[in-house]
């Protein structure tokens, strides 16, 4: 047997997250004085809710119980369980809610829950790399349903009926592409998944950030779902690591136990405060309307470089860009972008590693001037080089 002691693992060895590379290379010029614009990263505008805030200034100030319960605070369960109530007319029972470090603590627990080594989970292309690489290091198998060739930028949920799976992981709205599906291709996807014993996992995190109808949860087709959310995005508490799961009543004692055994509870302070965030919908509500109002201005503006394919983004805060017409591969367009103008976008290759050498990521969820003078910037750069 060969001694490895010293070696790590190969389902340690996951694909790096090319973004944050970029994002160390692009502080460096910054350092040295050149003005960088930052639409690699999917952060929402800094507007952390007030009462939030002021609660947990409040909060620090106190003695709290260290630890919380496994599951997370009985009042947070609570207020989420309310909260779908009120947005998606859905009764959920607060034990069926999880409160966890962040939605990776979330899928770690789920994937760890619902699959066995070698199960067989596929994950749209383009898609949050996360989902990848934590199937891998837990030695699951990834299968990609990759899009049509002539169509990168767009998922077919229908798709599915190709594959022999075990699970299907789904956003909705999209990472990185910002499409969002319609009530029948979420009706279909939950009844394939129901009719052929296919787990079916629906990451929900961008939900409240849509420029349409308000979208439905997987939860309204029925309960044969689990849904996963986080405090990050439409609740403008990124940093914070709070997320949540809502799963079925088979996996709470599992669930329970893994979560007291890898993270035994999530940020007390964290907790207590993000109940206040359920008082600040309005307020929230209104940052959405600016992530609208950025992405029509930036729509206006690429609509006039004929080089770059994509699609109008109806959820998220993303455009997702097909650059093969430029003739640079992903890699090597974005870091000559971010030298020649300071804009810094993301390869697409964390994203699709079929055609992801010929697409990059935008995201304007920044200020809204900073993004439309990294947009003019592109638009310029496009009419110079090409």
């Amino acid at each position: 047997m060969t001694n490895r002691i010293y070696l790590p693992a190969n389902r340690s060895n996951v694909d790096s997250f090319y973004v944050m590379e970029l994002l160390y290379n692009a502080n460096k010029l910054q350092a040295n004085g050149k003005k960088i614009f930052h639409l690699e990263l999917g952060e929402p505008i800094p507007k952390t809710p007030k009462a939030v805030l002021s609660e947990a200034s409040r909060l620090s100030r106190l003695s709290l119980p260290g630890y919380t319960p496994s599951n997370g605070i009985e009042e947070l369960r609570v207020r989420i369980s309310e909260f779908y109530k009120s947005r998606y007319n859905l009764k959920i029972n607060s034990d069926q809610i999880f409160v966890t470090t962040g939605s990776s603590g979330a899928f770690l627990l789920t994937f760890l829950s619902c699959f066995d080594k070698g199960s067989r989970v596929a994950i749209f292309n383009p898609v949050y790399p996360a989902y990848r690489n934590i199937l891998k290091s837990l030695d699951i198998d990834a299968i990609e349903i990759f899009p049509d060739k002539n169509n990168i930028d767009k998922i077919d949920p229908f798709s599915i009926s190709k594959k022999k799976i075990d699970g299907l992981i789904m956003s909705n709205p999209n990472n990185p592409n910002g499409q969002t599906f319609t009530n029948s291709e979420l009706k279909f996807i939950y009844e394939y998944c129901k009719n052929n014993k296919v787990i079916l996992i629906s990451d929900e995190i961008y939900h409240g950030i849509e420029y349409g109808k308000p979208l439905k949860s997987m939860l309204n087709y029925g309960n044969k779902a689990i849904v996963i959310n986080s405090f990050s995005k439409f609740f403008c508490m990124p940093g914070w690591r709070l997320g949540w799961a809502i799963i079925p009543k088979e996996l709470k004692d599992n669930f329970l136990k893994l979560s007291q055994n890898l993270f035994i509870s999530s940020g007390n302070i964290a907790q207590y405060s993000a109940l206040k965030v359920f008082d600040s919908l309005n307020e929230l509500n209104e940052i959405v309307k600016i992530y609208h109002s950025t992405r029509n201005k930036v729509l206006k503006i690429l609509k006039n470089i004929p080089l770059i394919k994509f699609s109008e983004p109806q959820g998220s805060f993303y455009f997702y860009i097909d650059i093969q017409n430029t003739k640079l591969d992903s890699f090597k367009f974005v870091n000559k972008l971010m030298v020649e103008t300071g804009v810094v976008l993301t390869p697409g290759v964390d994203f699709d590693k079929k055609f992801g050498s010929r697409t990059v990521r935008l995201s304007f969820s920044s200020k809204q001037d900073l993004v439309v003078e990294a947009v003019e910037r592109i638009h310029s750069w496009f009419r110079k080089n090409y």
